[in-house]
């Protein structure tokens, strides 16, 4: 096998263990607010903030610490790793998409709504989307080189001549 398709495989396995921990602090933030917002609500049901905390920490705590897995999978060349990686990747292409398909139909229906008056002393917060973009083409690029057939061979020969 080719060292230039290992070292590729090592970058992709550095690649995701660096996501997962960058990505695992603020969702142990975002856990701790939907968890304050839990104790603190009346006006939400008990079933809508158990089932809003149930995805919170599923999508901030698990995907992170399923990425830094499946780095660490692929850093050893297993093939756990390599079908781990896949999974989170497909799983983030897919939440993104369906993420930015929502911003553009929802900038579409409020395209023409006019802008009230910002008060005097008031902050207003801009959002990008940049990085829902980014993460996107990032997940994506994963896909379709770990689908790769030379990269492929490195797991599925390590494991059958083992």
């Amino acid at each position: 096998m080719s060292e230039k398709t290992r070292y590729l495989v090592k970058v992709l396995a550095i690649i995701s263990i660096i996501y997962g921990a960058i990505k695992l602090p603020s969702g142990m933030k975002s856990v701790w607010w939907i968890s304050q917002h839990f104790y603190y609500s009346t006006s939400n049901s008990f079933w809508g903030i158990l089932y809003l905390s149930s995805l919170t920490f599923i999508f901030s705590v698990v995907f992170p610490i399923g990425a830094i897995c499946a780095g660490l999978g692929l850093f050893k060349e297993k093939k756990w790793g390599w079908i781990l990686s896949i999974i989170v990747s497909l799983i983030i292409f897919t939440i993104n998409c369906a993420g930015t398909i929502n911003f553009i139909i929802a900038s579409y229906f409020f395209r023409n709504i006019p802008i009230p008056p910002i008060p005097e002393g008031a902050h207003v917060g801009y959002y990008s989307m940049i990085p829902t973009y980014s993460a996107t083409l990032i997940s994506l690029a994963f896909i379709m080189v770990l689908r790769h057939k030379l990269v492929k061979n490195v797991f599925f020969q390590m494991n059958s001549s083992a």
